[in-house]
């Protein structure tokens, strides 16, 4: 028999929703309200109550076997009477909130009592719907009263109107399974070291456990995370996969992966997820359904699209989900939300999955039990966690809203004044130097959650009309900053800042292992993968891993010889030094593309250095072939360089570690032959990287190594691999920094890098590069 398992939830919503997308119910202070008012509810209520009751019970209609399960927000058991209680909380007046207000709230309490009753063979059960007022705080309670043929009715009427779907379901899962058991390799062969790494995954996956993996450029690893990845669903039921990224090449790439295998016969329904700001159709990125006509109606025109989508198609890019959203006007993002939880794969950034500002939003798509991660350039996920969990709170800002404020609303201006005090007090004890606070700052928090209540009840009072930005920014801003205080641990610190003139309090996530676990431990299995993960269990502690997940290290398919790898022994691009080495890098610069015409990237420590390092260059030899990567480069203007490497010949590139042209490029062959790094690519010292370096200074006697030596080091990694793609690529790779010849550094390089060349002057690098080009045309 086949079988569906379903939420009452899912089941409600399929057949009740409609409407408008609700702007206050995607935001994830609105979700944080949401869950606060449930607890409320429930610990008002005395002890006959037993809260978040869970229920589940099969049901066979159609030869289909429905699991259906879900959990009441509470049973109320007094008086020979048992009550469902459900609560919602709402922004709605409760003066017209009445019997039937909203059938898909009641559909949900009947789904529970029908359980309920023939789990505990009773015939008679009453309903109690509370909402609670979010603004005024008030509940009004609304009880219904049914016997058990009346909720049968009601029950077998709405699973029927599912059947149809239910069957499409069933229908597709046969067929992806089916085409999962019949898909082979889509390549002719293996590379080296490409099966030991599927295998590990496949592996990895079965068992539930992560697996942190080190595969150098070459090995293939998108395929080789793929196919192993997909194979696995069908030995674990109701799966799916998140391929989560830190940057939109890298979803172009596993798009293609997919869509590749699809073409050989896979059917797995794929989703791209696009940022909200980039596939948004309207001038300005506001959902409200006032403004916004893809979101007025929603939900009334969802249906027919999604569910044609479903049936007919399992590649949904940007170009897909445009084109049909614009068809049948729907939101383009919510649409992509709405295809992903009816996929079984979603490529999108990491932020959809670890962002807790993006987490709540939709917690229907994401962080599932059955959930396979796969985490690609995994190096960038230390940092982006950190940016994600640690907020700042700017005095001036503040300050500036109180000043446009005070006339408009005395009590949000009587709020922001208090926070500019709190923030006053923390500037004097600081006496205006950068430092850790001993303490949390309990009183600037007690006051922006004041200023937060107020200044919600304020722009829900005026419905988005003529609200200053800056109030909604600043309310978002200091909601974040509380939600983020509430779990703060020992692996947080509150420090103050002084930028310019002005004062910044920052929630900083020091170590961010623990918060990664806790997200992690929701998905089934995480698989961690990039060519740059030195060393490995450094990587595994700090992306949150256990010392019993595996870690892997993939050596380099390629022969090691056709990677001319050279380091200078002679000058040190330390901070303190560089500037007097400006010339002698000049000098090796211009000697290494001189010697053999081709394309090549230069890779500098910061765009400042690069400035300086120009300025001079100019001076000395012909520049009329250099590229000079701005600032703030966009990604149409990122297409036009990537595209001049692909046609031209004889192009050098000027551009920084760690930026964007440094991972996710690919320019095989002559497209790119050489490459050259000036410095360790440590990042610049820092207030908050010395935070992270005293922090495990402390906790393993290894800061420098955690905060500086390890990061740069990966950025190296990741900007020499730009010039091997393939195995029939030859390149060079330049390292300017005579600290990358000591014994600490030597002990991080791959295995593929054993044969570098030490160079103590320009003679000495010309006769290495002509050996290598020369001698490999001789043979």
């Amino acid at each position: 028999m086949d079988n569906i398992k379903l939420s009452v939830r899912e089941l409600v919503e399929f057949v009740y929703k409609s409407g408008d997308i609700n702007v206050k119910n995607l935001s994830p202070e609105r979700a944080m309200e949401g869950i606060k008012a449930h607890k409320i509810l429930q610990s008002l209520m005395g002890e006959n109550y037993q809260k978040e009751y869970f229920l589940k019970r099969e049901f066979t209609v159609n030869n289909i076997q429905f699991t259906i399960e879900g959990r009441a927000d509470g049973i109320i058991s007094e008086n020979n009477e048992i009550i469902v209680d459900e609560i919602k909380s709402t922004y709605t007046n409760l003066d017209f909130i009445e019997k039937n207000y909203n059938e898909a709230h009641i559909a949900q309490a009947k789904c529970y009592a029908y359980i309920y009753c023939l789990d505990n063979e009773i015939n008679n059960i009453s309903i109690q719907l509370r909402y609670y007022n979010l603004d005024t705080e008030k509940t009004k309670t609304i009880p219904y009263n049914y016997d058990l043929k009346e909720l049968e009715l009601f029950f077998y009427e709405l699973l029927n109107s599912y059947i149809e779907w239910a069957q499409t379901i069933i229908d597709l899962k046969k067929e992806r399974e089916r085409s999962i058991n019949d898909l082979k390799f889509p390549f002719d062969y293996y590379r080296k070291g490409q099966r030991d790494f599927s295998v590990a995954v496949f592996s990895t996956i079965k068992e539930g456990k992560k697996l942190f993996s080190q595969a150098p450029t070459g090995v293939g690893k998108t395929i080789s995370i793929l196919f192993p990845a997909i194979k696995s669903m069908n030995y674990k039921n109701n799966t799916k996969v998140y391929y989560l990224t830190a940057k939109s090449s890298t979803k172009t790439i596993a798009f293609n992966t997919v869509k590749m295998m699809v073409h050989k016969g896979l059917s797995l329904r794929t989703t791209v997820i696009t940022a909200k700001d980039k596939i948004c159709f309207m001038e300005e990125t506001n959902c409200d359904p006032e403004y916004c006509p893809y979101s007025k109606g929603y939900y009334d025109r969802l249906n027919i699209p999604l569910k044609n989508a479903v049936k007919n198609n399992c590649l949904f890019d940007r170009e897909y989900i445009e084109e049909t959203a614009r068809k049948h006007d729907l939101c383009p993002f919510e649409f992509s939300l709405d295809l992903s939880y009816m996929s079984d794969a979603v490529i999108c950034d990491y932020n959809y999955y670890f962002d807790p500002r993006v987490a709540l939003q939709r917690d229907d798509v994401f962080k599932n039990t059955n959930d396979i991660l796969l985490i690609d350039e995994a190096h960038n996920l230390e940092d982006r966690t950190r940016d994600m969990f640690s907020p700042e709170l700017i005095k001036e800002d503040f300050y500036e809203l109180y000043k446009v404020m005070k006339k408009t609303n005395k009590k949000i201006g009587s709020a922001l004044h208090n926070i500019n005090k709190r923030f006053i007090e923390i500037k004097k004890e600081a006496d205006n130097e950068s430092k850790i606070l001993e303490n949390e700052p309990s009183e600037l928090i007690s006051s922006l959650r004041k200023f937060s209540t107020i200044a919600e009840k304020f722009i829900n009072d005026k419905k988005n009309e003529n609200i200053p930005d800056e109030l909604i920014d600043m309310y978002f801003k200091s909601t974040f900053f509380i939600k983020i205080s509430e779990i703060a641990n020992s692996n947080f610190c509150y420090y103050v800042d002084f930028i310019g003139n002005k004062t910044k309090v920052k929630l900083f996530l020091i170590d961010p292992s623990s918060v990664l676990k806790e997200i992690l431990k929701n998905a089934w299995s995480s698989i961690f993968f990039s060519a740059t993960l030195t060393p490995l269990k450094y990587f595994r502690y700090i992306l949150g891993g256990e010392d019993d997940d595996h870690i892997l290290k993939i050596k380099s398919p390629f022969d090691d010889e056709n990677l001319n790898l050279m380091i200078t022994s002679d000058i040190s691009m330390k901070y303190t030094e560089r500037e007097a080495n400006i010339e002698s890098a000049c000098c090796y610069i211009n000697k290494l593309i001189s010697e053999k015409k081709g394309n090549y990237m230069v890779f500098f420590p910061s765009y400042s250095f690069m400035g300086k390092i120009y300025e001079t260059y100019e001076n000395l030899y012909d520049t009329s072939n250099i590229i000079l990567q701005n600032q703030g480069l966009n990604e149409e203007e990122q297409t036009e360089i990537v595209d001049k490497f692909k046609s031209q010949t004889g192009l050098v590139l000027f551009t920084v570690v760690g930026g964007v042209f440094s991972e996710g490029i690919d320019l095989p062959l002559e497209k790119l032959i050489g490459a050259v790094i000036i410095g360790t690519g440590i990042p610049q010292i820092s207030f908050e990287r010395n935070i992270i370096k005293g922090f495990f200074d402390e906790k393993y006697n290894s800061g420098y190594d955690f905060a500086y030596k390890y990061p740069g080091f990966n950025k190296i990694l990741q900007s020499a691999g730009r010039v091997i793609r393939t195995e029939n690529d030859r390149g060079t790779v330049l390292m300017i920094d005579s600290r990358l010849c000591q014994m600490t550094y030597i002990k991080l390089f791959p295995e593929h890098w054993k044969h570098y060349k030490k160079i103590n002057n320009v003679n000495n690098l010309i006769n290495e590069v002509k050996l290598f080009w020369d001698g490999k045309e001789n043979k």
